[in-house]
């Protein structure tokens, strides 16, 4: 006999796995202690919080929680959402990387990235540009579509010149600019496409990351 069961909630603790990262940050990473972030929708009204290796999305108006059916292969360090509400991209512990089509709970891509990924978030406005942590460095890729291909990222940049590895990215409003923040302290502005005589700005003097 066979069961149509669907999943409806996962019970469990709403933002992140306090203590999920330890064997994949070590124990010298501040970082490795909280959990994954947290993505509002287009709208506002609604709010993506990762819990283990799924994704509870929680509507604020009706105050209805469900439970997303795909699933990462191990604990949600990072999940970002596209700015149509197409794509929902989901980064575990491992740094295996889970393109979703987010309207239909669908899996389109998995692949495994070779560093360290600890943020990424998708260029404002059309979506068309991914940034991911890669170590020292930032990678853009051209945002993948709905449909399955072999290679569904194309990187479109890399980005350095960080003294030590990247823990989180930001998209001026436009998306022409990114911004990067190190672990030493340090931010750097770089231009999505190349501009003549620009030198990526960097911001010192913070005490720590």
């Amino acid at each position: 006999m066979k069961f149509n069961y669907k999943l409806h909630r996962l019970c469990g603790a709403s933002y992140g796995c306090p203590g999920a990262t330890q064997s994949s940050l070590g124990s010298s990473s501040s970082s490795s202690s909280i959990g994954g972030n947290l993505v509002y929708d287009s709208t506002g009204n609604v709010l993506l919080s990762p819990v283990s290796n799924r994704v509870q999305i929680v509507d604020l108006l009706s105050h209805a929680v469900r439970t997303l059916s795909v699933q990462a292969r191990s604990n949600i360090r990072t999940l970002t959402l596209s700015p149509d509400d197409r794509l929902l991209v989901i980064f575990d512990v491992d740094d295996y990387c889970c393109v979703v089509n987010y309207r239909r709970g669908v899996v389109l891509h998995r692949m495994k990235f070779p560093r360290r990924v600890r943020d990424a978030k998708f260029s404002p406005v059309d979506g068309r540009y991914l940034a991911v942590t890669h170590g020292k460095n930032v990678r853009v890729w051209r945002s993948p579509g709905l449909v399955r291909e072999a290679a569904p990222l194309s990187l479109h940049r890399t980005y350095g010149g960080m003294g030590d590895d990247v823990l989180h990215l930001d998209w001026s409003s436009d998306a022409t600019a990114l911004l990067g923040c190190g672990r030493d302290g340090t931010a750097k502005v770089w231009t999505v496409d190349t501009v003549k005589d620009y030198v990526p700005a960097t911001l010192s003097g913070h005490k720590s990351a």
